[in-house]
Parts: C-alpha cells; sequence; structure tokens
C-alpha cells in the first residue's frame, strides 16, 4: 500500500479517536511520534501540550462540541482533513482544515486554518462552505 494510503489512514483513525471520541490522550499516545511540532496560535508545542490544551479545555469537554470530519486528503507525508466544528448547540460552526505532517506512520506536526461558517443568506453563491 502506498505511503500516502497508510498516512490517510492513520490520521482519520486517530482524527476518530481524538476529535469524534473525545479520548485525546490516547490518541496522542497512540498516533504521535516521539516530538509533535505545533502551528496552530493557541496550542503549544508538544504531545504534552497537545493533551493539556485539549484535555482540559472547556469548549472540547461541552457535550455539544463537535467535531466531524468530511474528508481526508493525502500526499505522500501530509494529510489534510476537512471538518465541520461546533462548539455548542447555538453555533453554525466553523469549517476547519488540518494538515498533519507524518514520520515512520506517526504524526509528527500540524497545521490548521478556519473560518465561520456565515449565514447562508451572506455567501454569494448556492455552494455552501462545507
Amino acid at each position: 500500500m502506498p505511503t500516502a494510503e497508510l498516512n490517510r489512514r492513520v490520521v482519520q483513525e486517530f482524527y476518530d479517536l481524538a476529535f469524534v471520541r473525545k479520548r485525546y490522550a490516547e490518541a496522542a499516545d497512540a498516533y504521535f511520534g516521539d516530538r509533535y511540532i505545533q502551528h496552530n496560535a493557541f496550542v503549544a508545542d508538544g504531545i504534552d501540550a497537545f493533551k493539556e490544551h485539549f484535555g482540559t479545555s472547556q469548549a472540547h469537554l461541552s457535550p455539544d462540541y463537535v467535531q466531524r470530519p468530511l474528508r481526508f486528503i493525502a500526499d505522500e507525508d501530509l494529510v489534510a482533513v476537512h471538518v465541520w466544528l461546533r462548539r455548542h448547540a447555538e453555533d453554525s460552526g466553523i469549517v476547519l482544515v488540518d494538515i498533519f505532517r507524518l514520520e515512520n506512520g506517526k504524526i509528527v506536526e500540524h497545521w490548521d486554518v478556519g473560518m465561520p461558517i456565515p449565514d447562508e443568506d451572506t455567501i454569494p453563491h448556492r455552494n455552501g462552505v462545507l
């Protein structure tokens, strides 16, 4: 099996365990390499920082917090995840793209970009943002 497909599967399994089932520390232990380089402006570098941020953030612990991956796109050692995220029941959500870099089948680096989902009547087309 090509490396891109293996990496896609690793990230898909990680994403399900961490962000769908909210078992952040277990997911980090299982799928991160010996280091974790973070490019998100709100989360510190490192595996322990990931566990601390996601394990104690009230938004992530809320029962209304939902992170639903829509598609996984792999290219060699990079895997992108197109995501719908909602912090609370009244929230229309955020469309997010997470990008992970892997080495030897383990996640070692992360970037992300996102935007709030606008009201449909403010979008100048009918394609949606998801």
